[in-house]
């Protein structure tokens, strides 16, 4: 998350740069940046117009590239997709807004079609990928990058700065403890030990 909230600084000041036909960002908007401004953006949101590839294939995609870096790390899809959710909020609210109202159509669009769009589409071609045999050549690389962008930019600034980290998320069953017995109830079986309910286990190394 504190990887993709700097990331949220670079791609505004790239949103910046590109010509308003392809951002929807007037010069208005760009030239003027305020606390006001972000709070009604981020209060009154709206269903935006923006070109459809930007809508139906950018959002998509984006999407899709969440699930896919939740998935990487261990989630279910239900988890994914509401990393894919939680991660679209943040661009919406976050650096986006400073510029735009949040819109009703990204934060629909982003997870829903992009979780559809990496469990069905992303997953299955990772992992036909990963099962060939022998070095991949320069188009498996690829499309593993271009389905895992935000895993890629990762692992780049993690070996820049000498960083390795894992995540490991599993389910744990939690068992009640054995009562201690008395020395007159020696002869009754114990205690089944059977789980009396479930958590999940979170592990990160650094």
């Amino acid at each position: 998350a504190w990887y993709f909230l700097s990331y949220q600084i670079v791609a505004v000041g790239a949103l910046y740069l590109l010509p308003g036909s392809v951002s929807g960002w007037s010069d208005e908007d760009k030239s003027n940046y305020s606390f006001e401004k972000w709070r009604y953006n981020v209060t009154h949101p709206i269903w935006d117009n923006d070109a459809w590839y930007v809508n139906w294939v950018l959002h998509p995609y984006w999407g899709g590239a969440y699930y896919i870096r939740a998935r990487e790390r261990g989630f279910d899809r239900t988890d994914s997709f509401w990393f894919s959710t939680v991660m679209s909020l943040l661009w919406e609210y976050g650096a986006e807004a400073l510029a735009e109202p949040v819109s009703f159509t990204d934060i629909i669009v982003t997870p829903v079609l992009g979780s559809l769009l990496g469990e069905y589409v992303f997953a299955p071609w990772r992992a036909r990928i990963r099962a060939k045999p022998g070095e991949l050549d320069w188009s498996d690389k690829a499309v593993l990058a271009l389905t895992d962008p935000l895993g890629v930019i990762n692992a780049q600034i993690d070996t820049l700065f000498g960083v390795k980290s894992t995540v490991q998320v599993a389910p744990m069953g939690m068992r009640a403890p054995l009562q201690r017995r008395e020395p007159a109830f020696a002869g009754v079986p114990p205690a089944s030990g059977k789980p009396s309910g479930w958590a999940v286990q979170i592990r990160v190394d650094w």
